[in-house]
């Protein structure tokens, strides 16, 4: 029987390709058990990470800017894991009955507790089970996906971001499994979503993919007036359409976009008091490119919504005012640049997201309007498998009412691919 040759990339290692770092040439353990090949590739990383939170009261709710009134009078300093987790990918891909046929499980443990605010006694790290599907197809014509995986809308903001290689924002005080990178200062964060999708195979550069998505419930984030919907009686969808050229010049071009609509269930958990059948047709589109030019990478990337949210699908994505249910615009952009000089690559970075009132609330001045920050990052190659980092990033965070909190993360730590 023939056996599919193949080669298995993690997210991480799929990340420091695409940023151009050496690392990923052997971002993989692979071996042959019958008809079967079978690979294991993953990452593990860590983080020193020092906030210094600004010394004032102002609420931005939705804010990814560290206030010390609000964290208990304290600046934070942890160790803790990048915008990635660590992670154990293992993938089985075999070639029957004239198909190409695959399974991948991703585990993804971070090295932070469970527990926000720190370590504490008998707390463990989360272990998030990113990637659970299977594939099949040809590439005479294309690839289906039954599973868990990276959404669409927005993966490749996240997979140009050259803080996937480091901390980003939202280090140190926010807790969680990761810091945020640029997810909610420049895109918002595609997610792993349970979907069937289809992608084609590449004709002449250019490629596509769409599906059908588990939709994404709305919550709120924090502020007035922030709805929660979480019914699905139909499922999202996402599309991406992308065009890579090679040559002196070379990059890749892409647009996607999403479309889901979530109702209201009566009762809890949903926002008390929607009218019945109140419900929420969000959509959003997002364009960019990244450029390589010699040592020179440039990436430009902006996005549009409706009824999405910010930072994340479903976050602040609505208004419930007691009487009538609104979306919520928001938009954001990011623009990077990146040199390579031997084993070092320092890079720097800027992005913004933005939300929008919605037409029935007034007097939400505490509701976060903009986050914005400046990443400046140096990236040193150690071996062909081991990065050093080393960023500054100061991140402001705007209420709509013009209050403003800052602060200023500085972060130094270690990736290694296999």
């Amino acid at each position: 029987m023939h056996v599919m040759k193949h080669k298995t990339i993690s997210l991480a290692a799929a990340a420091a390709l695409a940023l151009g770092s050496v690392c990923a040439a052997h971002a993989e353990i692979g071996f042959k058990a019958g008809a079967w090949d079978l690979s294991f590739s993953g990452n593990v990383n860590g983080f020193a990470t020092w906030n210094t939170c600004d010394n004032t009261a102002t609420v931005v709710a939705g804010g990814l800017a560290c206030s010390k009134p609000l964290n208990g009078g304290v600046n934070e300093q942890r160790i803790e894991s990048g915008l990635l987790p660590s992670a154990l990918v293992f993938s089985a891909k075999s070639r029957q009955a004239g198909l190409d046929i695959g399974v991948t499980i991703g585990f993804y443990p971070g090295l932070n507790g469970i527990f926000a605010g720190g370590k504490t006694g008998l707390d463990t790290s989360a272990i998030d089970l990113r990637q659970n599907f299977l594939t099949f197809g040809d590439k005479s014509w294309g690839t289906v996906k039954v599973g868990k995986d990276i959404g669409l809308f927005g993966s490749d903001a996240i997979l140009a971001d050259m803080t996937l290689l480091g901390v980003g924002s939202g280090a140190a005080f926010l807790g969680g499994n990761t810091t945020l990178g640029r997810i909610g200062v420049g895109y918002i964060y595609t997610d792993w979503i349970p979907q069937i999708t289809y992608s084609s195979p590449s004709y002449g550069g250019f490629s596509f993919a769409g599906g059908v998505f588990q939709g994404v419930n709305i919550v709120p984030a924090g502020g007035l007036n922030s709805a929660e919907l979480t019914g699905h009686e139909e499922p999202g969808f996402q599309g991406k359409a992308s065009y890579e050229w090679k040559g002196s010049v070379s990059g890749k071009a892409w647009v996607s976009g999403i479309g889901q609509k979530v109702k209201a269930r009566s009762g809890l958990p949903d926002t008390p008091g929607l009218p019945s059948g109140a419900n929420v047709s969000g959509t959003g589109f997002d364009i960019g490119a990244k450029v390589n030019w010699g040592a020179l990478e440039g990436v430009l990337y902006a996005y549009s919504a409706d009824g999405i949210g910010t930072t994340a699908i479903g976050f602040n994505a609505a208004s419930f005012n007691g009487v009538t249910l609104e979306k919520r615009k928001s938009d954001g952009w990011y623009a990077q640049a990146t040199y390579k000089i031997g084993a070092f690559k320092p890079g720097v970075s800027y992005g913004e997201s933005h939300l929008k009132l919605a037409g029935n609330e007034s007097g939400n001045t505490t509701l976060v309007k903009t986050n914005k920050s400046t990443v400046f990052g140096l990236y040193y190659s150690l071996t062909p498998s081991v990065n050093l980092v080393a960023e500054y990033i100061p991140t402001e965070a705007e209420n709509q009412g013009g209050g403003t909190v800052k602060d200023k993360v500085l972060a130094l730590g270690a990736i290694m691919f296999f």
